[in-house]
């Protein structure tokens, strides 16, 4: 398994998934290795904790949980898939602003 950071959109495990997700674990290495080489994506190199919550692994209810007490607007987001991307972009959004 490895993790990767996508550069352009692909479809992994016959989902589609795009670069604004952040890291994504791919299970088949040669994939991964493919779509590096492709230009596609990059190896994600990241902290241990810099996203330690499983957000993949979480139930629906729980990522709203999370969306509210990070008072993240999820719209009319209702599929998992939506609210991952949406929490996955504030946090991107977050860290990307100046700090004051």
């Amino acid at each position: 398994m490895k993790l990767i950071l996508l550069l352009a959109p692909a479809v992994i495990a016959g989902a589609s998934r795009y670069p604004v997700e952040g890291p994504i674990s791919v299970a088949d290495d040669d994939y991964a290795d493919r779509l590096i080489a492709e230009g596609k994506a990059e190896p994600a190199e990241i902290e241990a904790d810099a996203d330690a919550e499983d957000l993949d692994g979480m139930k629906v209810a729980d990522l709203k949980q999370i969306a509210a007490a990070e008072e993240i607007d999820l719209g009319d987001a209702t599929r998992k898939d939506e609210i991952l991307t949406k929490i996955r972009e504030a946090r991107i959004a977050r860290a990307d602003r100046p700090q004051e």
